[in-house]
Order: structure tokens, then sequence, then C-alpha cells
């Protein structure tokens, strides 16, 4: 029971951290600060591991909340 809320909370705050630093490369890339290239396969890639992150993070807090 343990080790299910040590890893489900580890899950939650690596989410977090990595939401985090998407954010800071969106705000540099508005600011002009990060030149991003705009080929689809990167695109593709980017949202696929978005989509992941985020249902990583809604498993971990559905398993911990009503678990």
């Amino acid at each position: 029971m343990l080790f299910n809320f040590i890893f489900y909370s580890s899950l939650i705050i690596l989410g977090i951290f990595v939401m985090r630093f998407g954010i800071i490369q969106i705000r540099q890339y508005k600011q002009g600060k990060t030149k991003i290239k705009k080929k689809l396969p990167e695109q593709i890639a980017f949202g696929v591991f978005f989509i992941i992150i985020l249902g990583l993070i809604i498993y971990s807090i559905n398993d911990l909340l009503f678990n």
C-alpha cells in the first residue's frame, strides 16, 4: 500500500515537472528566444508525449484517490 502511494505520487510529481518545463519552453518561444522548426513529425511526437504525460497524471490521481 505504501509502495503504491509512493509510486503514484512520484508519477504525479514527475508529470508536474514535465508540464512546468513545457510551460517554460512555450514562454521562451513566445518571447522569441526559442526557434522551433515546424515539422510534422516533431509536432506529432510532442502531441503523443503530451497525451502520455496527461494520461499518467490522470491515471495516478484516479488510482490514488478512488482505490
